[in-house]
């Protein structure tokens, strides 16, 4: 029962930090006489120059989002048994005599929506 009220007094205060609270004092003659929550204070002494009003704004600007996820660095990676299984060089193909392939008669690649819907089974 504890844990559920903490939960609930912790979240509004949460909730009224971010969104923020309107603060209005009135002083009047130098002394403060009233303060009013998202309100602005009412004035006592008229339109005279003995009064005046403070009004501040407080509001949390922290991002409460998880910290962003870094990149694992990439290793550098070895060829450990690479020259002990293949001692020999594979025989390939000369660089020079390879031919451009070209695709001038074959159809366009079907929608993903198609794909997808190949791969799904459908329960009658």
């Amino acid at each position: 029962m504890l844990r559920r009220i903490s939960h609930i007094i912790l979240s509004a205060l949460l909730l009224a930090t971010t969104m923020g609270m309107a603060v209005s004092k009135h002083y009047c003659s130098g002394s403060f006489v009233s303060l009013k929550l998202f309100d602005e204070a009412k004035s006592c002494c008229g339109d005279s120059d003995c009064c005046h009003n403070e009004n501040h704004f407080y509001q949390v600007n922290d991002d409460f989002s998880a910290a962003q996820i870094q990149d694992v660095p990439q290793l550098a990676e070895t060829d450990i048994l690479g020259h002990n299984l293949f001692p020999f060089e594979m025989a390939t193909e000369d660089e020079n005599n390879l031919s451009p392939v070209i695709f001038v008669d074959s159809p366009p690649p079907p929608k993903i929506q198609v794909v997808l819907s190949l791969k799904q089974s459908y329960l009658l």
